[in-house]
């Protein structure tokens, strides 16, 4: 099939449907049919891990190698996927500036690597299985030392004075293959019908989950409770699906309400509102 040559500053269906087909290999983008600096590159990414000339410019051959990559994640939507590697990692051009060593999120969080694997809160039985394949065996040994303790912005600054990093094409892979899957499970621990939802709405749930946890107790998890009353009702196999889609409108809201957590200028107000906006574009495409 042939397919149009585009490049900076083209718009139109065609870069939306490059953009979706981009999202498959982690360019991480938004589907907005705009070929601006994300997408070019985005394209740039993808021709390079797919070993063609590094142009910019979205070619034949780079349109028939993409459509030969499988989803990431079948059971969620692809731009729902990329959506959590976006938020957990800036972008590709911010995660080849800041992301691409090992950091510190703040808060709780531990020493963080990759599409959001927190060092903190994994065994070292799985950061070895799951990175040794892709990582020196010296920053391997360095890094083994922080799991399982709070991160601090002094250990990240050293960690990058050692030059440990980590290229993106070793964390998509592991973010498809490994963690997106375990955060699927957890996940639909609390909430059960997520194989039965669109798979946009399960992907907003999934980066709920991969943010804030599974945990449903306490006043600051007042919404997450609310999210999983109205999924049971809505999974009420004898209602027509208008009315489920009626229901599950509400978890929108919800998702609104969780910015009451946060000062207003942190990034987190920002990724409720993305979540939320494309739970609703996951329910109106269902």
């Amino acid at each position: 099939m042939n397919h149009p040559e585009l490049n900076r500053q083209d718009r139109g269906e065609a870069v939306k449907q490059l953009q979706g087909l981009l999202n498959r290999v982690g360019a991480m983008l938004v589907p907005d049919g705009d070929f601006g600096r994300g997408t070019e590159r985005g394209v740039r990414y993808a021709q390079d891990v797919a070993g063609q000339p590094v142009t910019g410019t979205a070619d034949e051959p780079l349109w028939a190698w993409l459509e030969q990559q499988p989803e990431p994640f079948p059971p969620l939507a692809t731009d729902g996927v990329a959506l959590i590697g976006r938020e957990e990692t800036g972008g590709l051009d911010y995660y080849e500036q800041v992301t691409r060593w090992p950091h510190f999120p703040g808060e709780q969080s531990g020493i963080t690597i990759g599409v959001g694997y927190d060092l903190r809160y994994n065994s070292e039985a799985d950061f070895r299985h799951v990175w040794s394949p892709h990582l020196p065996a010296p920053t391997i040994r360095e890094l083994t030392a922080d799991i399982g303790t709070r991160g601090t912005t002094t250990r990240a600054r050293a960690l990058k004075r050692m030059g440990i990093e980590v290229p993106f094409k070793a964390a998509w892979p592991v973010f498809v293959k490994q963690t997106l899957p375990r955060f699927y499970d957890l996940t639909q621990t609390i909430y059960p019908s997520l194989p039965r939802l669109p798979g946009l709405c399960g992907a907003v749930l999934v980066s709920i989950v991969f943010n804030r946890g599974a945990s449903l107790d306490g006043p600051r998890r007042r919404e997450m409770r609310a999210i999983r009353d109205i999924l049971a009702r809505a999974d009420d196999v004898s209602l027509h699906k208008a009315m489920r889609k009626m229901i599950l409108s509400e978890v929108e809201d919800e998702i609104v309400s969780m910015k009451r957590l946060w000062n207003p200028s942190s990034g987190l107000i920002k990724r409720r509102q993305a979540e939320a906006n494309l739970w609703r574009q996951g329910l109106d495409a269902w």
